[in-house]
């Protein structure tokens, strides 16, 4: 194994106005004396980011190591057992993932695999703290004391690591396609005047066929975290990173914040980023296969031209503890997003509850009382009725975006029907329904295009089955409106599924 330092030259921490030690400023994105104000440009070119070949790492077991800086202190939390690095004067103090105070002496940092890039903060600490202050300030059922309490907890700058990954995959594939088609059947429903009569309807079935074939699909950075000391749902949803903003590692950066140790070793961290390009290689196949529905029964891929790089991205900490529980907020250092948990208060939970029982009081109270029964509305005392069309009122602030097709759209509730209420609607119409609502539900999370296949295959499920509505059906008309909303949505889902990767 070899060790390697940056030459000092690059460390130059003293301020050459007033002796004191330089910290990395983001806002100006120099080093600068916070006493006097002179700033140094610190050395970090985006084009100097490198690749390192995996598969001889991995065969070696060995990379060229380096500390994150000569000077750089160690110190592991006794709490969560992290290993965190800072640049002296700065002091250990406490962990800023769990709030323990470290007692422990701090040593020389071990080295670690040579970062390859680093993504500096531009979010500063004064920044970071209002977006802090903003968050706990709009959580719902949070305690009065929170906001308060939370503002005497120091914000800690955290240089997170992560490895990312490159490959081209080449893969075979056997596998079948499933193609919908319909077949006419009749079953007895009530008509209007509720006499019963025979009715055609469509019902869909699959037919499967043999697929096979090959798929090409190259992978660009999948992002691995290298932490176990945080929540890794929390970190995925700090993203998108400007991983492309990336610049070559300077210790110079470090001056000013902590560095937390990767906890997964790099062989790990390759299964882990194979796991995630299986999900996108799936997608291209499901694509390659194409019909309504797709079935992989075998796949073989190789790997070439692997690729990987140790990072650091920034993340502002702010462990605080509320009745002796703690809770942890990470905020983004490059962009300000917040993530993070809080407790809860039991009594403006209960105050809200016993408002929305007094509101159900008052709402039941406006219905009449006559001869002993109360007498409740059609669409209670009969579930075949859909429910009543509110009265027109002002905007939502909340745009159905089934009614977008320009953003992500999602199903909207049927308007009534004036049939009777004796009249049973189609079955149809409520599946229709049901497989829009699926899709929308989807919709919003998809991001690889195998999700995206599957939004689209739900979209146009639910404009087959309401298709299959009679025309003398009390719903027929909503239908024929849902339709055309659906088609929207499938249009939106068909180019999602085009463009995703």
């Amino acid at each position: 194994m070899t060790t390697s330092t940056t030459p000092s030259t690059s460390e130059a921490s003293v301020c050459p106005g007033c002796g004191a030690g330089l910290v990395f400023n983001p806002k100006l994105g120099k080093l600068s004396c916070p006493y006097c104000n002179t700033s140094k440009t610190v050395i970090g070119n985006s084009n100097a980011v490198e690749e390192n070949p995996l598969q001889q790492s991995l065969l070696q077991q060995v990379k060229s190591t380096t500390r994150l800086s000569a000077k750089a202190q160690q110190v592991e939390c006794n709490g969560c057992h992290a290993l965190i690095s800072f640049e002296p004067p700065d002091v250990a103090g406490d962990c800023p993932f769990c709030g323990t105070h470290i007692t422990a002496q701090p040593q020389s940092a071990d080295p670690v695999i040579t970062p390859g890039g680093i993504l500096p903060f531009k979010v500063g600490r004064k920044e970071g703290r209002q977006k802090l202050t903003k968050w706990l300030s709009t959580r719902w059922f949070a305690p009065s004391s929170l906001k308060q309490l939370a503002q005497h907890e120091a914000l800690t700058g955290v240089y997170l690591p992560f490895w990312t990954f490159d490959a081209k995959t080449r893969t075979h594939y056997t596998g079948q396609r499933g193609d919908y088609y319909y077949v006419t059947k009749t079953r007895r429903v009530k008509d209007s005047n509720g006499e019963w009569k025979t009715e055609e309807y469509q019902e869909r079935r699959t037919r499967w066929s043999s697929a096979s074939g090959t798929v090409n699909r190259a992978f660009d950075d999948i992002l691995i975290p290298a932490i176990k000391s945080v929540d890794l749902d929390r970190l995925r949803k700090m993203g998108p990173w400007p991983l492309k903003h990336l610049v070559a590692y300077d210790p110079s950066f470090l001056q000013g914040f902590r560095a937390q140790r990767y906890q997964v070793s790099l062989p790990n961290g390759h299964s882990k980023a194979k796991v995630e390009m299986s999900h996108g290689i799936d997608s291209a196949i499901r694509s390659d296969i194409g019909g309504n529905e797709q079935r992989i029964s075998s796949r073989d891929t190789q790997y070439r031209d692997e690729t990987f790089k140790h990072i650091l991205l920034p993340v502002w900490m702010a462990t605080y503890r509320f009745k002796n529980k703690p809770y942890q907020v990470m905020i983004n250092g490059e962009n300000g997003k917040v993530e993070g948990d809080r407790p809860y208060c039991p009594f403006k939970i209960a105050g809200a509850i016993t408002g929305v029982l007094v509101a159900i009081g008052t709402i039941w109270g406006g219905y009449s009382y006559s001869q002993g029964e109360w007498d409740l509305p059609a669409w209670l005392t009969n579930p075949g009725t859909l429910l009543p069309t509110p009265a027109p009122s002002s905007p939502p602030t909340e745009t159905n975006s089934a009614e977008q097709p320009s953003t992500a759209p999602a199903t909207s509730t049927p308007a009534p029907t004036t049939a009777p209420e004796t009249t049973t609607p189609s079955p149809a119409f409520a599946e229709g329904l049901n497989a829009a609502s699926e899709a929308a539900t989807k919709t919003q999370a998809a991001q690889s295009k195998q999700e995206w296949q599957e939004v689209t295959n739900l979209w146009a499920e639910a404009i087959e089955t309401l298709k299959q509505v009679p025309t003398d059906d009390p719903n027929a008309a909503i239908a024929q409106q849902k339709i055309q909303e659906y088609q929207r949505n499938l249009n939106y889902a068909r180019e999602q599924l085009a463009k995703a990767p």
